[in-house]
C-alpha cells in the first residue's frame, strides 16, 4: 500500500495547477497573429528564433520520450488516469499524432497571446506539455501581470514546478532555461537583502553559463545573464558587484552585445538591453538606450510575445521623450 501511495504522490507532484483566476488578456490594440493549419510549421523558424526549438511533430516527440525514459513513463502513467486528455490516452495506444497535434495547439495559443489557454492545455498534456505551459506562464507574468506580489509568487511557483519537472528530462535545455529565467525574474523583485540571502544568484548565473556553453548560438542565455549582471550592479555598484558576485557594467554590456550579435531581429533583446543600460546608468547610456528602443519598434513582430516587447520599447521611449521635453 505504501509504495502505491508514494507513487501517486510522485505523480501528483508535477501536475501543475489549473488557473484559478482569469489572466489579464492580450491587449486589443496590439497586432493579432494567426498560425492555424500549416502556418505554424511554415513560420516556425521565425517564431523560434530565440528558443531554437524543434517543431513538435510526432517524430520529435518520439525522439524526446525515447531520450528520457522517466519522462515517457510518467506520461504513460498519467494516460491511465480516468480524466486524462485524449492525446495522452492515444499515447498509451502508441498513437503519437494526437499528442503532436495538441502540442502544436499549445504553441498556437501561446504565439497568439492566449497565454492562459496555452498554459491550461499544456497542463492537460502531462510533463511534455508542462514545458511550454510553464513558458507561457513565465511570459504572461513578465509581460502582462502588473501586480508585484502576484508576479513574485508566480515566478516562485514556476521555479518550484520546474525543479519538479527537470528530473524527468534533466538535459532538456529549454526546460532548464525556464528555471533559470524564473529565478532571474524572482531576484529582480526581491529586496537587496532578500536577493543576497536567497542563494539564487550564484545558482542562476551558473545555470545560464552552462546553457551558454552548451548552446553558444542562442541569444536567450547571454541576454538573461546581462540582466542578471545589471541587476547586481544597480543594487551594489560595479566594484562590490565584481568582488562579491562577479558582476560589472562591462560584463553586463558584453552579454547584451553578444545576444544582439547572435540575433538582431528579436524585440526582447533590444528591450532587455535598453532596460539593462537604464539600470546601470540611464544618463550615461541615454543615446544608446534611445537607439535600441527605436530599433526595437522598427522590427517585424511574428508573435504576441514579440508585440508585447515592442510595446514595452514604445512605453520606455515615450518616457524618455517626455523627460527630454
Amino acid at each position: 500500500m505504501r509504495p502505491l501511495l508514494l507513487r501517486m504522490a510522485a505523480l501528483m507532484a508535477i501536475c501543475l495547477p489549473s488557473s484559478a483566476e482569469p489572466w489579464q488578456p492580450y491587449p486589443e490594440n496590439l497586432p493579432r497573429f494567426d498560425y492555424s493549419g500549416q502556418r505554424l510549421q511554415q513560420y516556425w523558424p521565425q517564431l523560434t528564433q530565440a528558443s531554437q526549438l524543434d517543431f513538435p511533430d510526432q517524430a520529435q516527440l518520439q525522439a524526446l520520450l525515447q531520450r528520457y525514459p522517466k519522462l515517457q513513463q510518467r506520461m504513460l502513467e498519467q494516460a491511465q488516469q480516468a480524466h486524462a486528455h485524449p492525446a495522452l490516452k492515444a499515447l498509451a495506444q502508441k498513437q503519437w499524432q494526437p499528442l503532436a497535434t495538441a502540442m502544436q495547439q499549445v504553441w498556437r495559443l501561446h504565439f497568439s497571446g492566449q497565454f492562459q489557454k496555452a498554459y491550461e492545455l499544456g497542463v492537460e498534456l502531462g510533463p511534455v506539455g508542462n514545458i511550454p505551459a510553464l513558458y507561457s506562464r513565465l511570459m504572461y507574468l513578465t509581460l502582462l501581470e502588473t501586480n508585484k506580489s502576484a508576479k513574485l509568487e508566480g515566478f516562485r511557483q514556476v521555479s518550484e514546478q520546474s525543479r519538479q519537472l527537470l528530473p524527468l528530462a534533466p538535459e532538456h535545455r529549454f526546460a532548464r532555461f525556464g528555471l533559470a529565467y524564473a529565478q532571474a525574474r524572482t531576484l529582480e523583485l526581491l529586496s537587496t537583502s532578500a536577493a543576497a540571502s536567497s542563494g539564487l544568484l550564484d545558482d542562476t548565473r551558473e545555470r545560464l553559463l552552462q546553457l551558454q556553453q552548451e548552446a553558444p548560438a542562442s541569444p536567450l542565455y547571454p541576454a538573461t545573464l546581462g540582466g542578471l549582471h545589471a541587476g547586481v550592479v544597480e543594487r551594489v555598484g560595479s566594484f562590490v558587484g565584481r568582488i562579491t558576485y562577479g558582476s560589472t557594467d562591462a560584463r553586463a554590456m558584453a552579454a547584451f552585445e553578444q545576444a544582439l550579435a547572435l540575433e538582431a531581429h528579436l524585440p526582447v533583446i533590444y528591450y532587455e538591453f535598453a532596460r539593462g543600460l537604464s539600470r546601470l546608468d540611464e544618463d550615461e547610456h541615454q543615446i544608446r538606450i534611445q537607439q535600441l528602443l527605436a530599433q526595437c519598434q522598427q522590427l517585424e513582430a511574428f508573435s504576441a510575445e514579440e508585440a508585447l516587447n515592442q510595446q514595452n520599447c514604445h512605453t520606455m521611449a515615450q518616457r524618455f521623450n517626455s523627460v527630454e521635453n
